[in-house]
């Protein structure tokens, strides 16, 4: 075929009927004049319907809307552009988003991205609207689908770990702080109340405690520990009670108290150890909340 006779060839989708179908689209959602390179496009659509079982003019009007209803691209309803949005709608993931897909096109100004195209002197007339339908659906996938993160990758054992040593730690500390402040006010109360039977009462009363030991372990330990954070943020209860204990040696009760502060572990058992190398037993609850405890029975706090 010459070049002549190539320049003069009509295409099967250039027909007055397949240019008044598309024409009645447009009128019908009152689009502009399109230009004929645009005209055609939309008539091949029409065309290869007959080939392809799609909503031809469903894609048709989709294409429209995505050009003529986003900010800034009404100057675009024409090629090359017509074609590179057709591209995005004829793609059944990205038409499914709708009214999404046209508002991701207020974020692609195609005439600026044409305009640099040419202005790179890199691609060659011809290839523009192929690159161009290239670089318009890689955005609005990224803009309808963007990237999701790697989840991150599950712990190690030995974060595990330490993870639930922290959980542990956190749970033993929320519970040390709250025996210390009972602690603290159990014993400003008793400073004020030498009577044990006014004690028990008054400790009954505002603190719902009936239990003698319990209440004078608390008012022991915060009397010695209550102002040492670096003692009793570091250890659990039971440390500090062992520790309090007036059957823990002031030797003793020193040299653990500088492991704690410190940093290193200690626990009960390891108190109470330490007293049994010295021939002293387990706890008895003595001293002045020791003896409160011996005194303040169950009959007398709170029954007496």
């Amino acid at each position: 075929m010459s070049v002549r006779a190539f320049a003069n060839y009509v295409h099967d989708w250039e027909t007055p009927e397949l240019a008044a179908e598309v024409h009645c689209i447009l009128d019908a959602i009152d689009a502009p004049p399109i230009d004929d390179h645009g005209l055609f496009t939309f008539q091949k659509i029409l065309y290869r319907r007959k080939y392809f079982d799609y909503d031809a003019r469903g894609q048709i009007i989709l294409t429209c809307r995505c050009i003529l209803e986003s900010e800034g691209n009404g100057g675009a309803f024409a090629e090359p552009f017509v074609s590179a949005v057709y591209g995005v709608c004829s793609k059944q993931s990205f038409a499914d988003r709708g009214l999404d897909l046209v508002a991701a096109f207020d974020h692609i100004p195609l005439q600026e991205i044409v305009k640099t195209m040419r202005g790179l002197d890199l691609f060659k007339e011809p290839s523009i609207g192929h690159y161009l339908s290239m670089i318009v659906q890689n955005k609005v996938r990224k803009i309808l689908f963007p990237p999701q993160p790697e989840p991150p990758p599950k712990p190690s054992k030995q974060e595990r770990i330490a993870a639930d040593k922290r959980a542990t730690a956190a749970a033993r500390n929320k519970n040390v702080e709250r025996k210390m402040d009972l602690g603290r006010k159990l014993a400003a109360l008793r400073d004020t109340l030498p009577s044990n039977q006014k004690f028990g009462w008054a400790v009954r009363k505002q603190f719902g405690l009936d239990n003698p030991l319990e209440v004078a372990e608390m008012m022991r330990v915060a009397r010695r520990y209550g102002k040492r954070p670096e003692i009793f943020r570091n250890v659990g209860w039971r440390v500090l009670t062992e520790l309090a204990s007036s059957a823990t040696s002031e030797e003793e009760r020193r040299k653990f108290e500088v492991k704690i502060a410190a940093g290193e572990r200690v626990d009960g058992a390891e108190i109470i150890r330490a007293r049994s190398s010295n021939g002293l037993g387990r706890s008895r609850g003595t001293g002045r909340e020791g003896t409160v405890s011996a005194d303040m029975n169950a009959d007398r706090c709170g029954r007496g």
